[in-house]
């Protein structure tokens, strides 16, 4: 078992619980992968990764109960109705925002009152007629436990879906930016690209609007308020009680066929240190099954000899692309924000600060300062070097987590004093995470224009047919990013290749 995030930690889990002999190797020395909870001294997390949960997914659910972790579920508000959007120097509060003469974009008749959310749903209803009619029908039905009426409004969804057309070319050719462009005005289309909190991306809209049906139209968001890590930190040690064993600071670097008994593959590790560092040390061990719970950068970097994998797989591995992002934890003496009428949710701007999070993880004196993803991200580049912030001399604000640099934190207070309209105190503490930057090449992933997601999903799950060597990603999945995609990932190679019956907990 290669990689220790929350996809490695339960299909480790699974197979330990199973009564099956499993080794899981880790590059780092920590586990939980993208789920990374940084505590916060006074009380709270700065998630540097996955914040939050969707409610109605179920499966996760039901593992949270398994695990004992249903109690620590609290709300994750998302959008507020005092929290703001700020672009073209305008300052709105949400709740205003349908009724506000001062917006500064010529929207046409149609576009009128809409939001960033709304007019993207105006652009995927008339790409895929009945969208919003059926994604409704199909979340009522899953709320109130009618699988049968869920599974047909689905179905009917999946017609519609196949049967779209965008300008005459089928969805699966066109891009997301394509099919916003077909359907909104240009002053639409830059109130979108400023004020969703996102930078548009340019992957495929078929399954970028597959993601989008998956969401409830009202979601009901939730996180654990003992920090989300605790989800992977739950099945590792779970894993480990069950007798498997860890190996921490090993990244694979190479895998070959064996060439004696004694398994069917050969891995060969390096071994870094506490820092990342590579001391030029290397271990080989023989396995007879092999499951990369990796995502496409460190698949990327693998190197593979002959008849390791199938010959689709070069294509495959690309049929995703990374977006990067990063995130910017500041915290306050005091919560300044609170004069200024919001104490949680989340305000967006088109300043390079992009989202504004209150308060995250119940600790009150913090702020997700900065969350860019996409060219956002790289426009905090040149803050990516120099003297660290400085933390306050009663001590750290945050138990670990990577530093940010001075100039970074200066910058993004500025930013958001200019946000909110306030001159605020400067900040005592900060912790930056940036998921473009090496060993990550991106905090999640989108599937590209023309590739078919389940048939590549299929194949990225045994990639040499016939071999005893799978892949346990989110990204190559219906819901890439997100935890119930690497999930239900998992299930599927230890249901289909690896034998193992359906959990009690998913029954």
């Amino acid at each position: 078992m290669i990689g220790a995030g929350v996809g490695g930690c339960y299909t480790a889990f699974r197979l330990a619980v199973g009564s099956r002999e499993v080794t899981l190797y880790e590059s780092g020395h920590r586990v939980g992968g993208r789920i990374w909870s940084v505590p916060v001294h006074g009380g709270g997390w700065a998630e540097l990764g996955a914040m939050r949960l969707n409610t109605e997914a179920a499966p996760v659910m039901a593992l949270l109960k398994h695990l004992g972790l249903t109690d620590a579920l609290v709300p994750f508000p998302f959008g507020r109705p005092e929290n703001v959007v700020q672009a073209r120097g305008m300052l709105v509060h949400q709740r205003d925002f349908a009724h506000c003469a001062r917006i500064p974009y010529r929207l046409g008749k149609r576009e009128q009152g809409s939001d960033a959310d709304e007019l993207t749903l105006l652009a995927v209803e008339s790409a895929v007629p009945g969208f919003g009619r059926l994604r409704e029908k199909y979340h009522r039905a899953v709320r109130e436990g009618r699988d049968a009426d869920a599974a047909s409004a689905r179905a009917l969804y999946r017609a519609a879906h196949g049967a779209a057309l965008v300008q005459g070319e089928p969805l699966v050719e066109v891009s997301w930016p394509r099919v916003l462009a077909a359907a909104l005005s240009h002053e639409a289309l830059r109130l979108v690209a400023d004020t969703d909190g996102y930078d548009m991306h340019p992957g495929g809209s078929a399954a970028w609007i597959d993601v989008l049906f998956g969401t409830p139209p009202q979601a009901e968001y939730v996180t654990l308020s003992c920090g989300m890590e605790d989800l992977p930190r739950a099945l590792h040690t779970g894993f480990e009680e069950a007798g498997g064993r860890t190996r921490r600071g090993r990244r694979l670097c190479r895998i070959d066929r064996a060439r004696r008994t004694g398994g069917t593959y050969e891995l060969t590790f390096a071994v870094e240190d506490h820092t990342g560092r590579d001391t030029g040390r290397r271990e080989r061990v023989q396995a007879e099954t092999v499951v990369l719970a990796l995502p496409q950068g460190a698949l990327r970097r693998l190197a593979a000899g002959p008849g390791v994998f199938g010959s689709s797989w070069a294509e495959d591995l690309e049929a995703v692309e990374p977006v990067r992002a990063s995130k910017l934890f500041l915290a306050y003496d005091e919560p300044w924000w609170r004069a200024c009428g919001v104490r949680a949710g989340r305000s967006t701007t088109d300043l390079p600060l992009r989202q504004v999070w209150y308060e995250p993880g119940g600790a009150s004196r913090l702020l997700l300062a900065a969350y860019p993803s996409g060219p956002s991200a790289s426009l905090w580049d040149r803050f990516g070097t120099g003297p660290a912030h400085g933390e306050p001399a009663s001590g750290a604000t945050f138990d670990g987590g990577p530093p940010a640099t001075a100039a970074a934190v200066a910058h993004a207070h500025r930013l958001l004093c200019r946000m909110h309209g306030v001159q605020a105190p400067p900040p005592v503490a900060a912790c930056w995470q940036d998921w473009g930057r090496r060993p990550h090449s991106g905090a999640w992933h989108l599937w590209r224009t023309g590739r078919d997601p389940e048939q590549v999903a299929v194949r990225m799950r045994a990639p040499a047919p016939g071999a005893s060597l799978h892949v346990v990603s989110d990204c190559w999945t219906e819901d890439p990013g997100s935890i119930p995609g690497a999930l239900s990932c998992a299930e599927q190679v230890l249901q289909a290749h690896l034998g193992l019956p359906r959990p009690p907990w998913l029954s």
